[in-house]
């Protein structure tokens, strides 16, 4: 069972990182670039939706059936992937691939809820967290090395063999938390609702730097999509993402810490293999390879916790955590800013990714221990739809900044905007140097959040010590 989880949270990090680095590849073989950036977030915008729909069906037919139908259908995406004759279709398959990516990922977390004794919970989160952090951190090499020997289809085609492994092991082995299933009771109107938001905000990603009236339209519909799904999951019994599920104690802190120290780490760091190759000149090869100091620091967070959950409470981890994102986001943007040594810029993003790591794994185990198993596939899908948006945000925030000074200082947004789609283009001096200027300025927001991201954990360190106390009249912990 553990091999089979641990199999299956490679791939879907693998993916995210293999498919990057693959992306100026399938350009030049498919042509159609207008269309590539959808590669990567047709499968993010898909997933996102995926993980809430999966909340619903493990707690109605079983982590078990919902693996199989979801191990087939992922393996099926990714072999439709690994043959796909155009862009236009490749699109299409990283829609059915990013559905069948999220219900594997709803799997994997609802399985280490539910099958794992209280003690081991923590450890098994620890883990899966880590192996992330490693394939993050390896994906990068292993894709230049796939699309050395056989080009950007070997990305897919690996895939298919390591998720039949994972079937074949976890066919049985997990858990059957249902008997007999029960009726899926799905919020289409909810579905549809969550899934304008997901598609309105990428789409508002995608004008960024391009027309900011229409990104700020398209946002502005993003708020009034969130608004009517508010009012809409007050009024149904089984909403697809409930209320008190996002804003209950402490599943609400939960949620923000881990969204917010995403936002605030991924918002610079996406953007960094931009900064390496432009403003310092480094090969694209180095470039790929600068944000694996991010995955390092997010692998030794995992770690860290899993040696002090015997004394700490997860609470105090996350506290941990957000006291070490702002400092080292200040540090970075200092070190940016003045064009400080390379070496020490990708030290600095070990300890944002340190601080992600600690707040990450320390936020799943806790809002296991607040949950009823009942409801652990919809609180963690919940959970990580709240985390997909985090870093789709990210995206917007980083690239709003840098092109915004890039647009002031130059006026050469479409070049950056290439550079970051895979093209080969060639980029003038001052383009190059506004992007670092542009780097340094997204870190303000970067650390501003970071701030907003260490208030929530003080303040959900002082509630658990009231809980605990039996200060707020509650006579048990949650």
């Amino acid at each position: 069972m553990t091999v089979a989880m641990v199999v299956v949270q490679g791939l879907a990090a693998f993916d995210g990182m293999a498919v990057i680095a693959a992306l100026p590849s399938i350009a030049a073989d498919l042509g159609d670039v207008s269309l590539l950036p959808w590669v990567s977030t047709a499968y993010l915008g898909t997933s996102a939706v995926a993980v809430l729909i999966g909340g619903p069906i493990i707690d109605a037919i079983g982590v078990r059936r919902t693996f199989r139908v979801t191990g087939l259908w992922f393996l099926m995406a990714s072999a439709g992937a690994a043959v796909a004759p155009s862009m236009p279709l490749l699109v299409a398959v990283r829609v059915v691939h990013g559905f069948g990516g999220g219900l594997v990922m709803a799997v994997v977390l609802a399985t280490v809820g539910l099958a794992y004794p209280a003690q081991l919970r923590r450890r098994g989160f620890a883990a899966v967290s880590m192996v992330w952090g490693v394939m993050s951190f390896g994906g990068p090499a292993l894709a230049g090395l796939l699309l050395a020997v056989g080009g950007w289809r070997f990305v897919f085609a690996v895939q298919l063999p390591l998720t039949a492994l994972a079937l074949a092991i976890g066919w049985s082995t997990l858990p059957g938390t249902r008997r007999r299933p029960t009726a899926i009771n799905t919020d289409w109107v909810g579905v549809g609702l969550i899934s304008s938001i997901v598609a309105l905000l990428l789409a508002s990603v995608g004008q960024v730097g391009i027309r900011w009236s229409l990104s700020g339209g398209i946002a502005s519909l993003v708020v009034a999509a969130g608004a009517a799904y508010w009012w809409h999951a007050g009024r149904v019994n089984e909403p697809i993402l409930a209320r008190t599920h996002i804003t209950r104690f402490p599943l609400a802190w939960v949620h923000l810490t881990s969204g917010l120290v995403l936002l605030a780490g991924l918002a610079v760091e996406n953007y960094l293999p931009l900064y390496v190759q432009l403003t310092r000149g480094r090969s694209v090869e180095f470039a790929a390879f600068s944000i694996t100091f991010l995955s390092v620091g997010w692998t030794s967070g995992s770690f860290i916790f899993s040696r002090l959950l015997s004394h700490w409470r997860e609470s105090s981890v996350i506290l941990l955590g957000a006291t070490l994102s702002a400092p080292s986001l200040v540090a970075a943007g200092v070190l940016v800013a003045r064009e400080g040594s390379l070496t020490w810029i990708l030290g600095t993003f070990s300890f944002v990714g340190l601080s992600i790591g600690l707040v990450s794994t320390a936020s799943l185990t806790l809002m296991q221990v607040a949950s009823d198993e009942s409801e652990m596939g919809r609180v963690n899908a919940a959970h990580q739809f709240v985390r997909n948006l985090s870093i789709t945000l990210a995206v917007a925030l980083g690239g709003a900044v840098i092109l915004s000074v890039v647009e002031a200082q130059v006026g050469d947004v479409e070049t950056v905007r290439a550079v970051l789609a895979g093209e080969d283009v060639k980029v003038g001096a001052e383009t190059m140097a506004a992007v670092g200027d542009g780097l340094a300025w997204a870190h303000v927001p970067s650390v501003a959040i970071a701030l907003g991201c260490l208030i929530v954990a003080v303040s959900l360190v002082r509630r658990e010590k009231d809980r605990v106390a039996g200060n707020d009249g509650s006579k048990q912990r949650w």
